[in-house]
């Protein structure tokens, strides 16, 4: 009898995330800041679909409720002529 494994090809589109805040102190033990962050488990930023690169710069903005993560727009270029 020959099994055959079949594998869900299907991206992950919803996973429980979690909002930390990170506190920085200095030597004496006083709060020198918080970083907030959010973490995505490598299961949904691994998967081939995943919109965002390591690295890039994103805008994020709260709409209502939620919270939105889009890729920045690209600029557009200013092509500069030169006078003669």
């Amino acid at each position: 009898m020959k099994l055959t494994l079949l594998l869900d090809t299907k991206m992950v589109n919803k996973l429980l995330v979690k909002l930390t805040i990170v506190r920085k102190k200095d030597n004496y033990g006083n709060a020198i800041y918080r970083s907030p962050r959010i973490y995505l488990p490598i299961k949904f930023t691994d998967d081939s679909s995943f919109p965002f690169k390591e690295g890039q710069n994103l805008l994020a903005k709260v709409v209502g409720e939620k919270l939105v993560i889009e890729k920045m727009p690209k600029k557009k270029r200013k092509h500069v002529t030169s006078k003669t």
